[in-house]
Order: C-alpha cells, then structure tokens, then sequence
C-alpha cells in the first residue's frame, strides 16, 4: 500500500515550526474559512492554480495555455485573462508557460515519495533535534494519510510536530494520529463563538472541546497559537477572554503570531478578492499589548 496526499508546500530548514531544524509539509485543505487566511493556497482541497499575472508575457509566447487547457480556463487578448473556477487542477498548462506565469498549486505525492523528501534531511534533524512539522492547510482533513506519514516518521525516530486548527474527529484522531506525535501547535482564533462563525465560517464549539481534551489527556506538549489579526483576534475582548480561559486550564504556555500581510498577494494569485483588508505589519507598540494581556507581569 501506497497511500497517496495532496501537498501545495514542503519548507526544508525551517526554524520555527517546532524545535530544531525541520522540514514543514503543507496539506490541502482546511475545513476552516478564515478571513485573512496566511495560506489562501491551501484552503481548498482540490488541485488549482496561481497566476503571476507581472509574469505573462502572451504577445510573445502566442499564449499556448489558451490552446491546451481541456477546460477553457484562459483568454488572450492583449493580456491573459484566467478563470480560477474553471480550472480542474490537470497540469496541462504549466509545461507550456515559458515564463512560469502559472504555478500549480497542489500535486499529488505517495507516501514512498513525501518520504523520500523529508529523509534527506535526517541528518540536520539528529544533529539540531529537530524533525518533520505537518500543516497546512489542516492536516488531519486528510486523516488516514497522515495517520499513515507519522507512523512512517516515528519508525525512522523522526521527532514529529502538528499544527492544527482544531476541528478534526476525535476519536479517530486519538487513535490515528496523538499516538504518533511528539508536539501539538494547536491554534485557538476567537474565544466567542459567533465572532468565529463569522470570520472563520464555522463554531469554535468543537474545537474548545477537542482542545479540553487534548490539554487533559494528550501524553506530550500542546502549544496553544493565538494568531494575532488586527481589528478581528486582536482585540480587547478577545485576547483578555483567551488569556483567561487558558488561565482557567491552568496552562501557562502560548504562541502569539504577529499578524503578516503577504497573504494578500497570495490571494491576489489565486483570483480571489480578500474579505479582510489589512496590508501592514503590527507595530511593536502594538504586538507588546497583545503580548500583556498572557504575560502581564513582563510590562509593569
């Protein structure tokens, strides 16, 4: 048997996903809908594509991309135009873009292949203790494949990390996917649940749950995240309700992620206008009172 994943990214020597040197694997798909998503690639499922529209140059390639696309997905006139929905995700038209304007998003890897990938680096893993960090996108929506990933992984005595959003089946995650793992990264966006209906599309009911349990009984460390997006997680009411609610849990450990705007590029790619509009970097000034409301004896 050799299970088969759809990936749109695999980082090598990276630094802070999890300790050590690590190579990150990114899986498509997310059962979230997040707003200001970092990763717009990899929230859907399906294969697709990315247009570099600065890139095309179609007056002097004869844009060969409108001839061999099964679905119709382009249009020349003077510039191309691209119809992300059409697109099925087939791969006909990257071999023939000369200025690689189109970049597959997503492909296909077996098992064997994904391991082969991430083995190379075993050293840097032994010498640095380090690993392999899976994410995403989620990587539990492709649950029987990752189950199968991390079994391979703990075999070769590969330190393994998850980021999560948190909305997975526990039961079988308790089975498939905890006994296999050295590290969780679980994130937590809104503590309110009509706020997470709104900016991430579904109820945070399920995954406060899944993070109880997982703060109860899971055998190794979990991190909680707290992404930290201005005007939505940012706020007051927010942040104060995390803080206290990881306070009630008696944790006293948490990941705050400053807020990046180069997602919007990434969206811009992908043909989607963005829900959520904010393209500058937080300020210090602002980050230090994000950070006071988890640690409020480090600002007097």
């Amino acid at each position: 048997m050799n299970p088969e994943a759809i990936i749109f990214d695999i980082k090598r020597d990276c630094s802070e996903d999890g300790p050590g040197v690590r190579t990150t694997v990114f899986f498509k798909g997310c059962p979230l809908s997040c707003s200001w998503c970092q990763n717009p690639e990899g929230k859907s499922p399906c294969k697709s594509l990315a247009f570099h529209a600065a890139l095309c140059q179609p007056q002097k390639c004869g844009a060969p991309c409108v001839e061999v696309c099964p679905s119709q997905c382009f249009k020349a006139n003077g510039s191309l135009k691209v119809d992300h929905g059409a697109c099925t995700g087939c791969g006909a038209c990257f071999t023939h873009c000369p200025s690689q304007a189109l970049e597959p998003v997503g492909w296909t890897m077996t098992l064997d292949q994904l391991m082969v990938r991430v083995m190379c680096d075993k050293p840097f893993y032994q010498s640095t203790g380090g690993g392999v960090t899976l994410s995403g996108g989620e990587p539990t929506l492709q649950l029987e494949f990752t189950h199968h990933f991390l079994k391979a992984l703990k075999a070769e005595s590969i330190h393994t990390t998850l980021e999560t959003c948190g909305l997975y089946p526990r039961k079988r995650f308790h089975q498939k996917i905890l006994p296999f793992l050295d590290l969780i990264y679980f994130d937590l966006k809104f503590i309110d649940e009509t706020q997470s209906l709104r900016h991430t599309g579904r109820s945070n009911v399920r995954i406060l749950e899944n993070f109880e349990e997982l703060v109860r009984q899971a055998p190794i460390p979990v991190i909680p995240r707290i992404p930290l997006i201005p005007g939505l997680t940012a706020t007051q009411p927010n942040l104060r309700g995390i803080a206290n609610y990881l306070r009630a849990l008696q944790l006293d450990q948490c990941a705050l992620m400053p807020y990046n705007p180069l997602w919007l590029d990434k969206l811009k790619r992908l043909g989607h206008s963005p829900l959520y509009d904010h393209n500058a970097y937080m300020s210090r000034e602002d980050e230090r009172a994000c950070v006071s409301y988890f640690y409020p004896s480090s600002y007097p």
